[in-house]
């Protein structure tokens, strides 16, 4: 269970950290939106930040598949991270900011309600894999356990990056 948690979390951050450099203007314009709010009289931080947040992911990514320490520091940071995120997320749906969803590479919506349900779920994969995390990550598990973790992996990640346009395809036909 913990190596499904962990390896959803992976796959999450990794295909988040590669589509927002793919896209990086659009997580530059959500940088700037944050900046404007926060800490309006700083300027010409935002390309930094987008490039730093991108860094922090991919690695988090990474570390989340290393078993041993490398996967609790990097269960830690995801558990950081998601927990950022959401609370990003209910500012922008409170309407106390309007931020554009950079999520997974280019911004196509706001920040809204939607999105503080799907980091709320990552958030509990997150809280979930950090308490489970341990050393021993892969040796206690046989062949079937581990294609089951990266079958729930692959599908958490899916879910994930295909969020909004799932979300679209379901209010537009209900």
């Amino acid at each position: 269970m913990e190596l499904a948690l962990r390896l959803s979390l992976a796959g999450v951050f990794l295909v988040s950290g590669i589509s927002k450099a793919r896209a990086i203007g659009d997580s530059v314009e959500m940088w700037a939106t944050l900046r404007k709010r926060f800490w309006p009289g700083v300027r010409n931080l935002d390309r930094g930040l987008a490039w730093a947040l991108v860094t922090v992911e991919t690695v988090t990514g990474i570390a989340l598949l290393i078993p041993g320490r490398l996967a609790v520091l990097g269960t830690a940071a995801a558990t950081a991270l998601m927990a950022a995120f959401t609370a990003v997320a209910i500012i922008s749906a409170l309407s106390l900011l309007q931020v554009k969803c950079a999520c997974f590479g280019s911004a196509k919506s706001e920040l809204g309600w939607r999105h503080v349900w799907r980091n709320l779920v990552l958030l509990s994969i997150a809280v979930g894999a950090l308490v489970m995390t341990g050393a021993d990550a892969y040796g206690s598990l046989a062949t079937d356990g581990i294609v089951i973790a990266v079958a729930a992996a692959l599908t958490v990640t899916a879910l994930a990056a295909f969020f909004d346009q799932i979300a679209h395809i379901l209010r537009d036909n209900w």
